[in-house]
């Protein structure tokens, strides 16, 4: 079955696998509410890091298939298994082929694409009849909620929230999630929302702190914050104290193929 056969050195990757240790529990719940089972053709689609392509190339078992999809294959290096096959490939260009999965899954993707509703249609008829669709969505907004009260990391999380707006994105797309998947035509299964409390100076806030340091030169170009500005939040987050702030809330919400 897959292994990771590689330590992180990326700051990318290690960002990627930061957030999927405090989302992917989550998502493997509901994978376990779907059922997926051995011999399933599954789609991963903008598999980052690649842990949830692993648990499924282990879930499905020798006769089964994972594609993991993403237009950074390179983050999937180290991670190998029989049944799974890593593809270089943008969703926005290239559709998943159509009838031919059991499982299509994505994680905070949709958000990022200016197509996301045709996107989202084109998941839906790469389905097998009776297949099934998990897909998941982040809002951004929820990192605004800071105690004791912070204006600096509030402002912060607003300059993340406009810096997205920026470059087409929709910080707030998992509140839109479930209608867009009832507008595919798909039986709505189930939808759960996760979110989680960080506190400052400790490893879990690395999911905010290294987003954060991956936008900052952006956010100062752009004007957001200034770069003293950027500099007293990190201190703010990388302190130990009792300052807690929410992750973004993950929006998931799971659907079935009705014409089994």
């Amino acid at each position: 079955m897959a292994q990771l056969t590689e330590a992180t050195t990326d700051p990318e990757k290690a960002r990627l696998e930061r957030i999927a240790e405090l989302t992917d529990p989550a998502t493997i719940r509901y994978l376990e509410t779907i059922g997926v089972k051995e011999g399933w053709t599954c789609a991963e689609v903008g598999a980052g890091a690649g842990s949830i392509a692993r648990w499924l190339s282990n879930r499905v078992g020798h006769f089964g298939k994972v594609h993991a999809i993403d237009i950074d294959p390179g983050m999937m290096d180290g991670i190998t298994a029989p049944n799974l096959e890593v593809r270089d490939q943008d969703i926005s260009e290239t559709p998943l082929d159509e009838g031919t999965y059991d499982l299509v899954h994505c994680k905070i993707l949709l958000m990022h694409l200016a197509d996301r509703e045709r996107v989202i249609g084109e998941f839906a008829r790469a389905l097998k009849p009776g297949g099934y669709l998990l897909v998941e969505e982040a809002d951004i907004r929820s990192i605004q909620r800071v105690d004791p009260p912070s204006p600096l990391l509030t402002r912060a999380a607003a300059a993340l929230e406009t810096f997205f707006y920026f470059g087409g994105a929709d910080p707030g797309y998992g509140m839109k999630l479930l209608p867009a998947v009832r507008r595919t035509g798909l039986k709505v299964l189930g939808t759960d929302c996760q979110l989680t409390a960080v506190q400052a100076g400790t490893p879990e806030i690395a999911t905010i702190s290294m987003s954060l340091a991956k936008l900052a030169p952006m956010i100062v170009t752009a004007g957001l914050m200034g770069q003293k500005e950027i500099e007293a939040a990190f201190d703010q987050l990388e302190q130990p104290s009792d300052t807690v702030i929410y992750t973004p809330t993950t929006v998931s919400v799971w659907a079935q193929r009705s014409d089994a």
